[in-house]
């Protein structure tokens, strides 16, 4: 771990980390980002999530940026928005691999503004039937539907996901980054090079922050490219146990539903 200077940039996932098991931003955690930017720390949201889930949570914070679906889409007030989609042939190919290596799994594409799957997808129980904009018949149908590929989903209702993760990332191998944020059967694919950790860095490069001067709190293996990048990264001790392995050279953050974002950020600022 790099020794870390006073923070210029606070990047902080959101469920499993920011929120707590309600899915709400507590008062605590608030607060304490509240006065963060009011310090003149940048408070950069990073989230596995769609802008039009985002957005609400987004309202409650003095946001400096707000990072979506992995790092695939970013908003910086004054900017134009940066969209970093997997190509068609691209996403086609993975599609293909993954076809003919795993049995029983569907797909579906997050576009950014909406959410688009195939026939063979089982939806996830929590997903509001609301949000799904089309059901496509084949893969195919899917891709030529959807667009931009903000985010390719692959869903199986019978294989656990980190047996499903390391499956997919033999299969695809360089062509796409292949992570996951939850516990189902549902892996998250973006455009090589695309990550929370890459964006995030693109976004300090034009403000003029260094590594040295971000801390990142997250939970979940696609956290890891940010927690990693940043000066600072603090993995939740509730969040995932590969993020707790003390040779990746992470802290640790208190659980989530113990404001453990707000625990940090007050100690930094008392130090600061």
């Amino acid at each position: 771990m790099r020794t870390m200077v006073f923070p210029r940039v606070i990047a902080t996932d959101l469920d499993g980390t920011l929120l707590g098991r309600e899915g709400l931003v507590s008062e605590r955690n608030r607060r304490a980002l509240a006065a963060a930017a009011e310090a003149g720390v940048r408070v950069v949201v990073s989230t596995a999530r769609p802008p039009r889930t985002t957005q609400h949570i987004a309202e409650q914070l003095t946001c400096a940026a707000v990072l979506c679906g992995n790092g695939a889409l970013a908003h910086v007030p004054d900017s134009d928005p940066l969209v970093r989609a997997i190509d068609l042939e691209t996403a086609s190919t993975v599609v293909e691999k993954l076809r003919g290596a795993l049995e029983g799994i569907g797909f579906g594409v997050e576009t950014g503004t909406d959410f688009f799957h195939d026939a063979g997808y089982h939806l996830e129980p929590w997903v509001p039937r609301d949000w799904v904009r089309e059901v496509l018949e084949t893969p195919d149908a899917l891709l030529s539907r959807a667009s931009p590929v903000t985010k390719l989903l692959v869903r199986s209702r019978d294989i656990p996901v980190h047996v499903l993760h390391e499956a997919a990332l033999e299969v695809v191998g360089p062509l796409a980054e292949v992570t996951y944020s939850g516990g189902f059967g549902l892996l998250e694919l973006s455009a090589p090079g695309v990550s929370k950790g890459s964006t995030l860095a693109m976004v300090c490069e034009r403000w003029g922050v260094s590594a040295e001067e971000v801390v990142a709190f997250g939970d979940m293996p696609n956290d890891l490219s940010a927690l990693s990048w940043a000066g600072a990264g603090y993995a939740m001790a509730s969040g995932h146990p590969d993020l707790l392995d003390p040779a990746l050279g992470l802290l640790t953050a208190p659980a989530s539903n113990e404001d453990g974002v707000a625990r940090v950020v007050e100690r930094l600022l008392a130090e600061g």
